[in-house]
C-alpha cells in the first residue's frame, strides 16, 4: 500500500472514531465567529421522508424514537432552494442523514445529490439503504465525486433473521438480502468512482452471535466496503428507548474481545474493520453533556419539518425551543448569523438555557468539539 494510500486509509478510520479536526485552527474560528464570517465545516441535511411514517423501521434501541411529528416537512422546492442557499454561502460538505428519517427514503433524495455534485461539494449518507433507486446510482456514476464523499450503511446484522428482529420487522421479508443486493450496486460503483463505502454493525442484545458477526463481514467485504465498523448503542439521556436491548458495560467487554477477533481474522488492505466503543474511550458515560456548546456554528442541522436545528442530536420538532428556527419563513444564512457577537457570552448562555430546558443528549462528536474549543479557552 502507497503512502497517500495509506494517508487516505487513516484519515477514513479517524472519521468514524470521533478524530476528525472540526474547527481547524482555534484563533482564526474565535475571529471568524466574531466577525459573523463562519462557515460551517459541514451541514447535516435531514429529507424529509416520503409516506405518512417518520422511518420505515422501529428500531427500539433508537433514540430517534422520541422524535415528534407535527406532519410538517420541508417540500420539495423549498429543500432544492434551501441546499442551494447552504452551498452558495461557501458549505463544501452536506451530509444526508436523519435523526429519525433515512434520506433514501426522501422523494427528491436524487435532485439534492445532483446539486451537491454539481456544485463541488463533498457529501456524505448515513442511510440503511433499504432504497437505492436507478436514478440515484446513475448520478453517482455520471457525476465528478470530491475526494472525502462517503456512503455510510446502517446494517446491524448479518442474517434475514436478524436483521428483522432487531428492527421489528413485522413480516418475514428478506430486508437483508434486499439490502445486501443494493450494497453490490454501491460497491461497484465505489471501485469506480471516488467515494467510500462502510458499513456499520451496532452491536445489541439480540445481535450478538458469532455467525452473525461473521457473515456481515464476509457480505460486505464482497459487496465492496472499504470500511466495517462493529459498534455500540449509545446510551441517551432522557429518553425512553428498549433497555432490554442495550448491552452493558460488562456486555461490551465481552462482545469487544470477540470482536477483536474476527477485526484480526478478516482485516486486509482493501477493507479495514474497526470495534469502536466511543462512549467509553471517550468517557461519556461519566460526563455531563459539554457547555457551552458550540454545535450549532459547526455542523448545524436542517431537520425534515423544515426548521434549522443546532446539531444532528437536537434535530426533531421536540427540539424547537432551542432551534435557530424555521427555514419555511427565513433562508438559511440568515438564521446561521443571528447571534449577537457584541455580546457573545450572554448570548450562548442563554441559548445553552434553552438547549438544556430542550433534553439535549450532547452526541459524541459534540463532545469533542466543545471539549477542543474550552481546553483551548478560545472564549
Amino acid at each position: 500500500m502507497s503512502k497517500l494510500e495509506t494517508n487516505k486509509k487513516k484519515i477514513l478510520e479517524n472519521k468514524y472514531q470521533f478524530k476528525t479536526n472540526y474547527t481547524g485552527d482555534l484563533e482564526e474560528f474565535k475571529k471568524n465567529l466574531m466577525e459573523k464570517k463562519i462557515i460551517p465545516h459541514q451541514v447535516e441535511f435531514q429529507a424529509p421522508p416520503r409516506g405518512k411514517k417518520i422511518c420505515w423501521l422501529e428500531c427500539p434501541y433508537c433514540y430517534g424514537l422520541s422524535a415528534e411529528d407535527t406532519k410538517e416537512r420541508l417540500e420539495k422546492e423549498r429543500g432544492l432552494e434551501i441546499l442551494k442557499q447552504i452551498l452558495s454561502g461557501g458549505v463544501k460538505k452536506i451530509i444526508f442523514a436523519g435523526y429519525a428519517t433515512d434520506p433514501l427514503n426522501c422523494s427528491y433524495i436524487e435532485e439534492l445529490l445532483d446539486i451537491t455534485i454539481s456544485k463541488k461539494a463533498i457529501f456524505g449518507f448515513n442511510t440503511k439503504a433499504i432504497r437505492v433507486s436507478e436514478d440515484f446510482l446513475s448520478i453517482l456514476q455520471n457525476g465528478n465525486i470530491i475526494e472525502g464523499s462517503y456512503i455510510s450503511l446502517s446494517i446491524d446484522a448479518g442474517s434475514n433473521e436478524t436483521y428483522n428482529k432487531i428492527h421489528a420487522v413485522k413480516s418475514k421479508a428478506n430486508i437483508y438480502d434486499k439490502v445486501l443486493q443494493n450494497v453490490k450496486k454501491l460497491g461497484k460503483l465505489r471501485i469506480k468512482k471516488n467515494f467510500d463505502l462502510s458499513a456499520a454493525y451496532l452491536v445489541n442484545i439480540n445481535s450478538s452471535n458469532t455467525y452473525d458477526y461473521e457473515k456481515f463481514t464476509n457480505d460486505f467485504i464482497e459487496a465492496g466496503c472499504n470500511l466495517l465498523r462493529f459498534t455500540f448503542p449509545q446510551q441517551p439521556k432522557d429518553i425512553k428507548t428498549d433497555k432490554g436491548v442495550i448491552p452493558s458495560v460488562e456486555d461490551v467487554k465481552k462482545y469487544k474481545k470477540e470482536l477483536e477477533k474476527i477485526k484480526n481474522k478478516y482485516s486486509n488492505s482493501n477493507c479495514s474493520i474497526l470495534v469502536i466503543d466511543a462512549d467509553s474511550d471517550n468517557d461519556i458515560y461519566n460526563k455531563p453533556r459539554t457547555i457551552p456548546c458550540y454545535a450549532r456554528y459547526i455542523f448545524p442541522t436542517v431537520g425534515f419539518d423544515g426548521w434549522l436545528y443546532n446539531c444532528s442530536q437536537s434535530s426533531a420538532p421536540n427540539f424547537r425551543s432551542s432551534a435557530l428556527g424555521n427555514l419555511n419563513k427565513e433562508d438559511f444564512w440568515k438564521l446561521f448569523y443571528n447571534y449577537d457577537n457584541k455580546n457573545f457570552k450572554n448570548f450562548s448562555s442563554e441559548c445553552n438555557k434553552k438547549i438544556n430546558n430542550s433534553g439535549c443528549r450532547c452526541d459524541r462528536k459534540e463532545h469533542v468539539v466543545n471539549e477542543t474549543i474550552i481546553n483551548g479557552k478560545t472564549f
